[in-house]
């Protein structure tokens, strides 16, 4: 059996609050990033999946989503000169 003193807690609390300087803009880009790649979705056509599946990818996979759903899925632009 496991006994977590209050000591144990006290470490536990000070090591995950030294890091929140660096999670707390980490999850800033993340959401960012999922947010802008959803508008961006909505707004634009898209390429090998119909928009729901990547709309799913972008929400469901974290950080990796967004990224490859703006490198590959967002139909590209043509100009026409």
């Amino acid at each position: 059996m496991i006994k977590i003193t209050p000591i144990d807690i006290n470490f536990m609390m000070s090591t995950i609050l030294g890091m929140l300087p660096f999670i707390i803009p980490l999850l800033i880009i993340e959401y960012g990033l999922m947010i802008f790649a959803l508008v961006q979705a909505a707004r634009n056509e898209v390429v090998y999946l119909p928009k729901w599946a990547w709309i799913l990818i972008i929400v469901f996979f974290g950080i990796v989503g967004p990224i490859v759903f703006l490198i590959v899925g967002r139909k590209k632009e043509t100009e026409n000169d």
